[in-house]
């Protein structure tokens, strides 16, 4: 099969009028004015500040460098069985399809195999904003990439000097983070594998 393409204040205003009194005097007059112009202007209001402090860009930059949590592992964990179950039926999809000899449909599911609403509906899964979802994503990957090919070079030749370069796979993390996330390894990595060998097998259909 071809390689599939990658297919995504308010305005608040017052009316005020100036009543006019007769013939007042002329300093009397101006008052009731200046007042309404003052009133014009329309002040901060609650949900101007709550726009204001909910910028879209700052949420998104702070999820995106908060580092890793224990309790994202769960998330992690929630998210992936979401994009595997998804995954998963657009491969039989495309599967079943490729047998019916409609080619049309099998290309239609094996594109819904990598489109964004995966990821966001593994993010709605998780109880997270995509944002933050994609990071804990590629922290969590990263680590288990790299746990996978040190037990690799662990059965090579000259495999220890080699892990040895590759490092720690958990460097860099909170101590308890990285011992919940070894303690999890097992059952994280294989959602990990289990993604990926779906995705494997649509390229082969």
């Amino acid at each position: 099969m071809r390689p599939i393409r990658y297919c995504p204040i308010f305005v608040l205003a017052f009316a005020l009028a100036a009543c006019g009194h007769g013939n007042a005097p002329a300093s009397d007059a101006a008052a009731p004015q200046a007042q309404a112009q003052a009133k014009a202007a329309p002040a901060p209001t609650s949900a101007t500040t709550k726009a204001a402090a909910a910028d879209p860009s700052s949420v998104a930059q702070a999820n995106t460098t908060r580092p890793l949590q224990v309790s994202d592992l769960d998330a992690y964990a929630k998210g992936m069985q979401k994009e595997i179950e998804l995954r998963q039926a657009s491969s039989d999809k495309a599967a079943k399809a490729k047998a019916d000899h409609d080619q049309e449909t099998e290309i239609a599911a094996l594109a819904d195999l990598t489109r964004a609403e995966v990821g966001n509906a593994g993010a709605q899964a998780a109880g997270l904003d995509a944002a933050r979802y994609d990071f804990i994503k590629h922290a969590v990957d990263k680590v288990l990439s790299t746990v996978t090919m040190s037990n690799a070079m662990a059965k090579m030749e000259g495999g220890a000097q080699m892990q040895q370069k590759l490092g720690d796979p958990y460097a860099g993390l909170n101590a308890n983070v990285a011992a919940a996330l070894k303690s999890r390894e097992a059952e994280l990595g294989k959602l990990r594998e289990d993604n990926m060998a779906i995705l494997v097998h649509a390229q082969n259909l």
